[in-house]
């Protein structure tokens, strides 16, 4: 996942969490946090899922 996390790739993965959960406000996928685990964090806790799966989630797109 690390090579798709980058910052110039995030836009194109927010606008898939985006549609695959549309309880995900641009607020949540904003690109303000120091590091990837931080906004992993975030974006997990929304969802209330674990970040874990989060990341699995990720890897498969």
């Amino acid at each position: 996942m690390d090579k798709n996390f980058e910052l110039i790739k995030w836009n194109e993965i927010k606008i898939k969490l985006q549609k695959k959960y549309p309880q995900l406000t641009n607020a949540d996928v904003e690109w303000r946090y120091t590091s990837q685990e931080d906004i992993l964090s975030t974006i997990a806790n929304k969802l209330g899922i674990a970040k874990k799966e989060l990341r699995e989630i990720l890897e498969q797109d």
